[in-house]
């Protein structure tokens, strides 16, 4: 047997149980460099002609805020339902998921279209509105077409394949290829080891939460207030990410799918529930309290 072949092959697995994506939006920024203003308020203050730079808003401010939140929480949402790769913006995730994940992508592009349409509809009567809003700085060119502004918004995912060091094909000799294999399969390796790192954290975070929460909790009375006040997102984070996890076990960890088969156990009870109950709250955190500590030999 070579050396080539005693290579342990992390990135042969991963080639065949998860795929690398990565989530581009594009957007009009709704501002613009106003040059001549820049220039009259550094003279007036007598600053350096890099001083400062003023950018006005070419639309009133609520105009791009759908648009705007709506990126942030699809950005949001696809790094919940990914795990980091290397340091080049790509996400992985297991293969077996990306069906509802594209299903996820195709919803979300859908959402987010259509609150560029509600924008370039309303475009014109935003325009005659910056005119008073804007006054001697409004400038015409300043503002797209409507056909030309479409353009500016956009979602893309772009789907790779993970880096195989095994299926490395060049013309050199067999000391570089081996090389070169062996590179990629050390990097493949320490960022699937990061990446299942990220996976224990979400869960280590959101049970240490948990935990302090409910152990914190004192009820109120007709005298005293409750202390310790948590909401129904105590719950709710944790059946989020136990919704996402086949996503997130790139591996295939039989370790990780037991670990999400017991969160279920601490998201049966409501916030209310927890609160109305010392029982149930102090079984829900000594249970939360137990995974912690299963998982002690993967968090160090």
């Amino acid at each position: 047997m070579n050396a080539i072949s005693e290579i342990p092959s992390v990135s042969n697995t991963l080639a065949c149980r998860a795929m690398l994506v990565s989530l581009s939006i594009s957007s009009w920024s709704g501002r613009k460099l106003d040059r001549k203003v820049t220039k009259e308020v550094n003279t007036s203050r007598g600053a350096a002609s890099d001083a400062g730079r003023y950018n006005k808003m070419l639309l009133p401010k609520e105009a791009l805020d759908a648009i705007h939140k709506k990126s942030g929480a699809i950005r949001n949402e696809f790094y919940a339902r990914t795990l980091p790769w290397m340091d080049d913006g790509q996400r992985i995730m297991a293969a077996n998921a990306y069906l509802a994940h594209s299903q996820w992508i195709a919803k979300q592009r859908s959402e987010y279209e259509q609150l560029v349409e509600e924008l370039l509809t309303k475009y014109p009567d935003y325009v005659e509105e910056a005119k008073q809003l804007l006054n001697g700085m409004f400038v015409p060119a300043d503002y797209p077409p409507v056909e030309i502004l479409r353009e500016k918004f956009g979602l893309s995912v772009m789907v790779l394949n993970v880096p195989n060091g095994e299926d490395f094909r060049v013309a050199m000799s067999d000391a570089q290829a081996e090389q070169i294999r062996s590179q990629i399969e050390s990097k493949v390796t320490e960022a699937s080891k990061n990446a299942m790192k990220d996976v224990y954290r979400r869960i280590t975070e959101s049970l240490t939460r948990m935990i302090e929460r409910l152990n914190s909790y004192k009820p109120g009375s007709r005298i005293e207030r409750a202390q310790g006040v948590f909401r129904n997102s105590l719950v709710e984070n944790i059946r989020d990410l136990i919704d996402v996890m086949p996503a997130l076990n790139i591996t295939g960890d039989p370790e990780l799918d037991r670990i999400t088969e017991r969160l279920k156990d601490v998201t049966v009870y409501d916030a209310n529930v927890l609160k109305a109950s010392t029982a149930k709250r102090n079984d829900t955190a000594a249970e939360a309290q137990a995974i912690l500590d299963s998982m002690s030999d993967f968090v160090a």
